[in-house]
């Protein structure tokens, strides 16, 4: 009976064993595991002056794209050294990152009307190595305006570089409008409009009803999103075409609703210090009444 009992136990040992080195196996074949790191670089110009990168990274869950944080990707232009380095940047929460062309890629920038922006991603224990690049054409955009009659125009031309020289881009989809808050409000009926073959737009300005500032000033845009050969461009010009700004002081003085404290509504301050003085009397009143009745029960006794 002995030797039995001892068998079945080194039987049960022997189990337990390839058991722990299967779990073992298995969780190293799953930390070896990892997700494809999916990253695009944008390229933005703002009046035609100021150059910045925005790099996107994200990776595929359970389906669904999820932005990737704490990525590090090293950005060159046109080729990978030292001479060519434009940033490292890392990631945030969204996913996002954002990097300025240095001053000493100048000469570089300048040499040549084409230019391929790379992206390397530095490998983790989540992410291989990644590989990015964008190639964009020099672009610039000039916004100028006109009159005719009670119409105002605003004509918006398109260029590209190409062998030394600026020549029209045309097919270029862009936005034109008045710059607000939410983003650029289309001056006409179309939201987007469409160069022609001198690389140029016109539109006429039907939201001439909006408020500009003390100068009556509003800011036109013309703006270029995600042109695969271009890129994303934005340029303004203010004009003096928006209704004059009307501050009336006055109105603050006067007791409503919106205007401060000291000028309260005499109803509303009517009305609360009477539910002030409501509570607090009935308090009082209820305080009273208490003491009596303890004198009351205390002459009793």
């Amino acid at each position: 009976m002995m030797k039995i009992h001892r068998r079945n136990k080194y039987k049960f040992s022997l189990w337990a064993l390839v058991v722990c080195l299967f779990n073992y196996g298995y969780c190293l074949g799953q930390d070896s595991t990892k997700h494809d790191l999916v990253a695009n670089i944008s390229y933005f110009m703002t009046g035609n002056k100021i150059i910045y990168l925005m790099v996107n990274a994200k990776t595929k869950i359970n389906s669904k794209f999820q932005p990737v944080e704490n990525s590090s990707i090293n950005l060159y232009l046109d080729s990978i050294g030292d001479n060519h380095f434009i940033a490292k940047v890392t990631t945030d929460e969204t996913g996002r990152a954002k990097a300025i062309l240095p001053p000493a890629l100048k000469e570089a920038w300048d040499a040549s009307a084409d230019h391929t922006f790379l992206g390397i991603s530095e490998a983790n224990k989540e992410f291989d190595e990644t590989t990015v690049e964008t190639s964009i054409t020099k672009t610039k955009i000039n916004i100028d305006t006109s009159s005719d009659g009670e119409a105002r125009n605003i004509i918006v031309t398109v260029s590209a570089l190409k062998n030394g020289g600026w020549i029209p881009a045309k097919d270029v989809d862009l936005k034109v409008g008045i710059r607000r808050l939410g983003g650029i409000l289309s001056a006409g009926d179309d939201d987007i409009y469409t160069t022609d073959s001198t690389g140029s737009v016109t539109v006429e300005l039907k939201r001439d009803s909006l408020p500009g500032d003390e100068k009556r000033n509003i800011l036109l845009a013309a703006k270029v999103e995600d042109n695969d050969q271009y890129g994303n461009l934005l340029v303004q010009k203010s004009v003096p075409w928006g209704k004059a700004f009307i501050s009336n002081n006055n109105f603050f003085d006067q007791r409503t609703l919106w205007t401060t404290r000291s000028k309260t509504p005499i109803w509303l301050l009517f009305m609360a210090y009477s539910i002030v003085i409501g509570v607090w009397g009935t308090l009082i009143y209820l305080v009273f009444q208490l003491i009596r009745i303890k004198k009351r029960t205390s002459k009793e006794n």
